[in-house]
Order: C-alpha cells, then sequence, then structure tokens
C-alpha cells in the first residue's frame, strides 16, 4: 500500500504542475457506496446503509480546490475520512473528467482504519449545482483484509466546506 501512495502522491505532484483548467467540483455531494472485504474469515459487506450520521443512510462527500476553482488539487473528506487527490479534464469543454484520491492516513479512519485509492468520473454543470460523481476504489489493511468498493454521489450544494489540508 506504501508504494501505492507513493505512486498517487507523485503522479499528484507531476499534474499539478501542468496549467491545464479541471473544472469545479467544490462543494456537497450526497451518495451511495457499497464495499465488499475479505479477509481470512470470509467475506464481509458494507454500504452507505450503516452511514448514521450527519444523514442516514447517505454517505456525504465535500470537496475542497485548495488552489482554488478550477485547479487540479483536490482535499475531500467522505463521511468525515480526509482524502487528497486531482482531477483531469477530459476534453475541451471543462464538463467532465477523470480523477484519483488516496486516504490521507488509514491509521485514523474512524470506521475501517484501511488504506484506500479510489479512481473516479466526474461531470459538472458550468454555473450550476448539477453535477454527478462516479468511483471505483480498492482497500488494503496491511496484509490482513482486501476489499473493493463502488458509488457515486450528486451535488447538493457549491459551497466551499472547507475540507481541511492533509497532504
Amino acid at each position: 500500500m506504501r508504494a501505492a501512495t507513493r505512486l498517487v502522491a507523485s503522479l499528484l505532484a507531476a499534474l499539478l504542475a501542468a496549467p491545464a483548467a479541471a473544472g469545479d467540483l467544490t462543494g456537497v455531494w450526497k451518495g451511495k457506496f457499497k464495499c465488499t472485504l475479505q479477509d481470512g474469515q470470509g467475506k464481509q459487506k458494507m454500504s452507505s446503509r450503516m452511514v448514521t450520521s450527519p444523514e442516514a443512510g447517505l454517505s456525504t462527500l465535500e470537496v475542497t480546490h485548495p488552489d482554488g476553482p478550477d485547479t487540479q488539487a483536490l482535499q475531500i473528506r467522505i463521511d468525515n475520512v480526509l482524502f487528497a487527490g486531482f482531477v483531469l479534464p477530459v476534453g475541451p469543454a471543462v464538463q467532465g473528467g477523470v480523477g484519483a484520491i488516496v486516504d490521507c492516513d488509514p491509521n485514523q479512519d474512524p470506521g475501517v482504519g484501511y488504506g484506500e485509492l479510489r479512481t473516479f468520473r466526474w461531470r459538472v454543470t458550468p454555473g450550476d449545482v448539477s453535477g454527478g460523481i462516479s468511483y471505483r476504489g480498492m482497500l488494503v489493511d496491511d496484509d490482513a483484509v482486501i476489499g473493493t468498493c463502488r458509488g457515486s454521489w450528486r451535488r447538493i450544494s457549491r459551497a466551499d466546506p472547507g475540507v481541511s489540508y492533509c497532504r
């Protein structure tokens, strides 16, 4: 997992040097996810149905662009777990693209403590609240648990939630 974290960090540093408008994902998003985890004892399922706050059964994703709107760097909080990453635009219009995030500190994940790496697709309507993010990810817990996750969110607010910087 440490090698994957280093790889994402080096990719992030290289991509942040590129001067491209990346689209504005700033805001609060609501959605759902599901994960399948496996250890030596068998499989376990997790989902957004296990989320109890701030809204039972719904996952909350909060996005801040620390370098300003339309920049590539992201700070993200998903159900109180901090992530850092970047976005890339796809095509000439900055209305959609791809990105990647990695959790900031797997040991401080209040839910499960796994190291996570997620890739995602995004689409927004410039100047409007509408937008969507869908992701796939993998998680690892020091040779004890592996898992895969997928989920999607819809933006409900464009207000900057002020996600703290972690990388």
